[in-house]
């Protein structure tokens, strides 16, 4: 019931470098798919709210982009981290991702997550949560604690494994101390706040992302241009445009007589009538938008907010 009082409610901001299983983690929390996954870095791209919710208990987790220094699309990627860093400032604890396989805590602190702690700038508490215990020795994990730890005041430290489940539970516990009383603000079986139109498009994207080379995705966006039910059959009728930077990856992604763009509607396809459970008529489109990713209203059109500073 909205409004109910629960010992613990708040906000929980989830930031990382890219890559090291923050999407992973909430899709698991959540047991359904809120935030897209690929083995590609910054995979995500917009801050993406996961709602979890027990008897006594409501997060309001909020997945961001992977925090990186590189350069593509310098627009893209500056709103992308200033997203991230927005989301400390707005939730009542930080949750510090880092992947245990990339840590080798003999030589310190990897750049990338320096470079995350020192622009941290918020007083709320934070954990540490060192992610994919399962593929490394406990050891690992152990200094990779020890060291962030000698680097930053964490509130706390969790040891998981977003894959497969470990930790998790011991994680929300620890969440639990450093999380007060409030009201109950979205209901119970409710697990994200997206749209319909964002989660298509993300659908899309995640599909994008398998199919195609390492480079050319993040050259790519996808736009829903419609979504409208059959007026006589059980059928969601969806029109979305896959944007590309330059003429010479239209044809990558269309492929050799359609059968990339084929390949990706497909997939997509199933996985959306899984999601709404009726028939998806989905059609796509190939446009070149050159340099998207520079262009402020296009990146408002796909959900990024330009306007940080009056939040």
């Amino acid at each position: 019931m909205l409004g109910k009082n629960l010992n613990h409610s708040g906000f929980a901001a989830i930031i990382g470098p890219p890559n090291s299983g923050k999407s992973t983690f909430l899709n698991t929390l959540l047991k359904t798919k809120v935030s897209i996954v690929t083995p590609k870095a910054q995979t995500t791209r917009n801050k993406i709210r996961g709602v979890y919710t027990s008897e006594d208990f409501q997060i309001i987790f909020t997945d961001t982009p992977g925090i990186t220094s590189t350069d593509f699309g310098k627009l893209l990627n500056n709103w992308m981290n200033r997203y991230s860093f927005s989301a400390v400032k707005e939730s009542d604890i930080t949750l510090f991702f880092v992947d245990a396989l990339k840590q080798h805590p003999e030589l310190g602190i990897g750049t990338e997550e320096k470079h995350i702690i020192d622009n941290l700038g918020s007083k709320n508490p934070a954990i540490l949560v060192v992610n994919k215990c399962d593929a490394v020795k406990k050891m690992r994990t152990e200094d990779t604690v020890a060291v962030y730890n000698k680097y930053y005041k964490f509130s706390d430290s969790c040891v998981v494994s977003a894959l497969n489940g470990t930790g998790v539970t011991e994680l929300l516990d620890k969440i639990k101390l450093h999380i007060g009383p409030g009201p109950m603000l979205f209901p119970p079986d409710m697990t994200s706040d997206q749209e319909d139109r964002f989660l298509v498009s993300e659908i899309i994207r995640e599909k994008l992302y398998m199919a195609l080379s390492e480079e050319l995705p993040y050259n790519t966006v996808v736009t829903i241009e419609r979504m409208k039910d059959h007026s006589s059959r059980d059928l969601l009728m969806i029109d979305a445009t896959i944007h590309v930077a330059r003429k010479s990856q239209k044809g990558i992604v269309i492929g050799k007589k359609g059968t990339t763009l084929g390949k990706i509607g497909t997939a997509a396809r199933k996985e959306l009538e899984m999601i709404y459970g009726c028939e998806i008529g989905l059609k796509l489109f190939v446009r070149i938008e050159e340099n998207w990713y520079s262009k402020e209203k296009l990146l408002q059109k796909v959900g990024f907010e330009k306007d940080f500073e009056n939040r």
